[in-house]
């Protein structure tokens, strides 16, 4: 029995004023798939590899840092290279699909995960079953639920089960293959903008939501049940929550357990807020420094990288170098490609004057002119260990103003790990203050702050959307409308 594996994995933000271009993504021949520990494939690898009647066909897979939307040239030829390799490949029994869910493409109005998983359904015919592992911070469409037998989505935030999510995913596509199963699927589409960092599944009302899904999952005749709390910041038709069920043969059986679970996600909508302690900046500066806890991890929210925005931003940098009072401070991850160069052209050692704010492309350029010494340049990063976000490192430079270090990036990389910091010779595990541009902290840094603030600051990702513009999200909207009345039969699709 042949299974191929593939997909496209990029979480687009649209109102990044910065496109996704080729120099951005990272490809994955079939070789690389198998060696690379890769999101999500890697928990389809190792549940295929317990099959000893399986042969594994891995096809390509394409990941990027989250940024703004995707060329459509360079979309159409991802597509056309999958779909290609696809052809390659020769018969298949099934394929899995590792996508992120939230890929937005540039002059294409349609979602850009339906497009492509329609793309290769129609190439495999009706008869080859697709399966589908998704990030709970992705949407789903009717197009797309029809186009596969199975899905799996993450049931952690910060993200922990990619692994576990990958072998659902394979476990489900096996069972259909065994067994000639035809899984009814039933979702819907919940009227919620729920950004997520006030959907961390630790916390209220997201940890209880996510514990039922294994209960629903053990009811009779049902699959697996899942909730996707979807891509808040997109201005899109599919934009919303959705809560998704695949029963066994009953669609009457998906429809009942999919329209409860709507419901009692549509109950909690009031509860989605930020759970972790949060802060205007000065604020939350300060709460930092009165803190007897360290290390201090602050999120510079409203610039997150691995939400899509660019990390141009230096309001936070140029606040934290007019203060006195801080002490220790590491400010890395700004992308600012001039600062770079001329760090470079200075070299190790040599005292830069640099103009900070004078790169922003998604906010007013604030400028702020501060001298600094330069203490490390590099062509690139070499982190060890496993990458949830991966990006294309570009040159960088680390820069001291006095008590304060910051580092600049000629591409955008998301800070997710200690690596990232011990590459560039800083230690986040001491005594100092970061501050990362990130919403939530990722799971290794989660791990070792003695407290974090989350910096409620502008951008392009800032986490009230009221503050956003909105004009092609279905209204109403919550919380953009919080008085409209909705129920669960409104957003339904799927099997009938």
């Amino acid at each position: 029995m042949r299974i191929g594996i593939a997909g496209i994995s990029i979480e687009v933000m649209l109102n990044s004023p910065v496109l996704t271009e080729a120099a951005a993504i990272q490809q994955y021949e079939p070789g690389a798939m198998l060696e690379s520990d890769l999101w999500l494939v890697r928990g389809v690898l190792e549940r295929l590899g317990e099959e000893s009647h399986i042969e594994i066909v891995p096809i390509y897979w394409t990941t990027a840092l989250a940024g703004g939307p995707l060329t459509r040239e360079l979309y159409e030829q991802v597509k056309a290279e999958t779909l290609r390799r696809l052809c390659e490949a020769g018969p298949l029994d099934g394929i899995l699909l590792a996508n992120h869910g939230a890929l937005e493409v540039a002059d294409l109005e349609i979602d850009g995960d339906t497009d492509f998983v329609l793309a290769i359904r129609n190439q495999l015919g009706p008869m080859v079953p697709i399966a589908l592992a998704l990030d709970l911070h992705g949407d789903m469409t009717p197009e797309l639920l029809d186009a596969v037998v199975a899905a799996s989505v993450l049931r952690t935030a910060p993200h922990r089960d990619d692994r576990d999510t990958g072998r659902r995913a394979a476990d489900q596509l096996l069972r259909v293959l065994r067994t000639g199963l035809r899984p009814k699927k039933a979702a819907v589409q919940i009227p919620m903008l729920v950004p997520g960092e006030m959907a961390i599944t630790s916390a209220a009302p997201a940890d209880a939501l996510y514990r039922c899904l294994p209960e629903i999952d053990a009811e009779p005749g049902i699959i697996e049940a899942n909730i996707l709390i979807g891509f808040a910041w997109n201005d899109r038709p599919w934009t919303g929550a959705t809560a998704m069920v695949i029963a066994e043969e009953s669609a009457e059986t998906a429809r009942k357990h999919v329209l409860a679970l709507a419901q009692r996600i549509w109950e909690q909508r009031h509860e989605f807020r930020l759970r972790t302690e949060a802060a205007e900046l000065d604020e939350g500066l300060s709460a930092a420094i009165k803190s007897d806890l360290r290390p201090v991890f602050l999120s510079d929210s409203g610039d997150n990288t691995t939400a899509g925005a660019p990390g141009d931003l230096t309001f936070v940098l140029q606040t934290v170098l007019e203060r006195r009072d801080l002490g220790s401070v590491t400010v890395p991850g700004i992308t600012a490609p001039q600062i770079v160069r001329a760090c470079f052209s200075a070299g190790v050692g040599a005292m830069v004057t640099l103009e900070l704010g004078s790169e922003h492309v998604s906010g007013p350029r604030t400028t702020k002119r501060v001298v600094g010494v330069v203490e490390a340049v590099d062509k690139g990063l070499r982190i060890h260990g496993f990458q949830p976000y991966r990006s294309v490192e570009g040159a960088w430079a680390k820069v001291r103003f006095g008590s304060v270090v910051a580092t600049f990036h000629s591409l955008g990389i998301g800070i997710t790990t200690p690596g990232h910091f011990q590459a560039m010779g800083i230690n986040p595990f001491d005594n100092s203050i970061h501050i990362v541009k990130l919403g939530y902290l990722h799971p290794q840094l989660e791990d070792i702050a003695a407290l974090h603030i989350v910096l409620l600051t502008g951008g392009v990702s800032q986490l009230d959307v009221q503050r956003l513009a909105w004009s092609k999200i279905q209204r109403p909207m919550y919380p953009l409308d919080r008085e409209m009345n909705w129920s669960p039969e409104q957003g339904l699709y799927g099997d009938h």
